[in-house]
């Protein structure tokens, strides 16, 4: 890539927090621009509007990166919003960060809540594997009439 736009995209990395576009944050990703849109129309993202562009920064960036991996663990919008609202302690009042830390307990607890009903689903299923595996190492019954080969 050659020309003004490697110059443009160098610009905008080189000084101060990086700016992606719509196209270049969800190929990033791995996603649709409709993905992005939608998170923006929820208020979890908020990128810089220039003209009909719209412009994500680096915090843009990582709030995405939060929702993403939030979404891969079972957390639903509402809980990543809460999530996501820990990392806007702007004020650093001593309220606002005891909610902020109350709020980073409860979903810690929720993560490792659901761990364990994971791992004890996970253990179900390996049981049961080896059942169907030590029953499909019997011999068999062709027929169905009892007799087996």
């Amino acid at each position: 890539m050659t020309g003004p736009i490697r110059k443009d995209r160098a610009a905008r990395r080189g000084e101060g927090p990086a700016i992606y576009t719509i196209a270049e944050l969800a190929d990033a990703f791995s996603i649709t621009h409709r993905t992005l849109r939608f998170y923006e129309d929820k208020g979890m993202l908020r990128p810089r509007r220039v003209g009909n562009k719209r412009l994500y920064s680096n915090r843009d960036r990582l709030r995405l990166r939060i929702i993403l991996d939030g979404k891969q663990v079972g957390l639903t919008l509402r809980e990543i919003q809460e999530y996501l609202d820990t990392y806007d302690l702007r004020d650093g009042s001593y309220d606002h960060l005891r909610r902020a830390l109350d709020k980073v307990h409860h979903q810690r607890l929720l993560l490792q809540q659901r761990r364990s009903a994971i791992e004890k689903s996970l253990a179900e299923l390996a049981r049961v594997e080896e059942i169907i595996e030590g029953m499909l190492a019997e011999p068999q019954d062709p027929d169905g009439r009892g007799d087996i080969i």
